[in-house]
């Protein structure tokens, strides 16, 4: 069971993408380091690739790892439409958490990951709207 509960984030993300509030997403950075060892960095290998195919709406054509069996990871995944995703996972000791930075082609999510706080999430417009 993960640490994190990505179910509001989810939501949250997909329905400023779906009012358009960042216009297109073309561009998402997150990084998470977790509580655990190698089962919940597997875990968080696929609830993180989840995350980023709900948002850019589908599987992903290219992928790009780079890191051991124990983490850290880091993942550069590539969509059909030109999306990109640097993902970054780790587990162990230390401060639990993370942050998101989702560049949408006329605004940006930014969120700071925290499994003890639900709030933290800010949508910044571009253009002047």
């Amino acid at each position: 069971m993960s640490a994190f509960d990505w179910g509001p984030l989810r939501k949250t993300v997909l329905g400023a993408i779906e009012r358009d509030q960042i216009g297109r997403p073309v561009s998402l950075r997150l990084t998470v380091h977790g509580p655990g060892n190698e089962v919940e960095l597997q875990e968080l290998k696929v609830e993180l690739r989840d995350l980023a195919s709900t948002w850019f709406g589908g599987s992903w054509e290219s992928e790009y790892v780079a890191g051991n069996d124990g983490g850290p990871f880091v993942f550069a995944l590539r969509w059909p439409g030109g999306q990109s995703a640097i993902l970054s996972l780790s587990v162990g000791p230390g401060r639990t958490g993370g942050n998101l930075v989702l560049l949408g082609s006329n605004g940006a999510i930014y969120h700071d990951i925290d499994p003890l706080t639900a709030d933290g999430l800010r949508v910044a417009r571009s253009g002047g709207k």
